[in-house]
C-alpha cells in the first residue's frame, strides 16, 4: 500500500515548484506594467520594445495562464491536492504557447539576443518535472 505521508523531499520540491512559480508571476507583472522609459534603460531595449509590440495578445493571455496557473498548482500541491496536475498540465501546454511567438518572430529573437532560448527550455524542463512529480505523488497516496 503507499505511504500518504509526505517525505521531506515532497515539501522541498514542493517549496521550490512555489517560489519558482511565483517568480514566473513577478516576472509576468514586471513584464506587463514596465513603462516603455523602463524598457529603453535596458540593453537592447528599442528592440525588446519593437518585439513587445509584435508579441500577440493570445501569447500575453497564455503567458498569463502559464505563470498564475503554476503558482495555484504549486500551493495545491503543497496542500496536498490532486487538482494540482491538471493545473500544471495547463500551465505547462499555456507555456508552449506563450513561447511560440518567440521562435517564429524574428524581431523576438533578435531582440533576445543568441541566448534567446534558454529560458523558454529551462521553464518546459521544470514544467514538466512538475508534472512529473505531482503524478508520481498521486500514484504514492502523496496527493488525493
Amino acid at each position: 500500500m503507499p505511504s500518504s505521508k509526505p517525505t521531506l523531499l515532497f515539501w522541498i520540491l514542493g517549496i521550490v515548484f512555489l517560489l519558482w512559480n511565483a517568480f514566473g508571476c513577478f516576472m509576468y507583472l514586471a513584464d506587463q506594467m514596465a513603462s516603455d522609459e523602463t524598457w529603453r534603460a535596458m540593453e537592447n531595449g528599442e528592440a525588446i520594445l519593437a518585439a513587445k509590440a509584435l508579441y500577440p495578445i493570445w501569447a500575453v493571455i497564455a503567458y498569463a495562464l502559464a505563470v498564475w496557473g503554476g503558482l495555484i498548482a504549486a500551493i495545491l500541491l503543497l496542500l496536498r491536492k490532486k487538482l494540482a496536475i491538471p493545473l500544471f498540465v495547463i500551465s505547462f501546454v499555456a507555456a508552449i504557447i506563450c513561447f511560440i511567438p518567440s521562435f517564429t518572430i524574428d524581431e523576438m529573437k533578435a531582440a533576445g539576443g543568441d541566448t534567446y532560448w534558454i529560458m523558454p527550455m529551462v521553464v518546459l524542463v521544470i514544467g514538466l518535472i512538475e508534472i512529473w512529480w505531482s503524478f508520481r505523488k498521486r500514484a504514492d497516496g502523496t496527493i488525493a
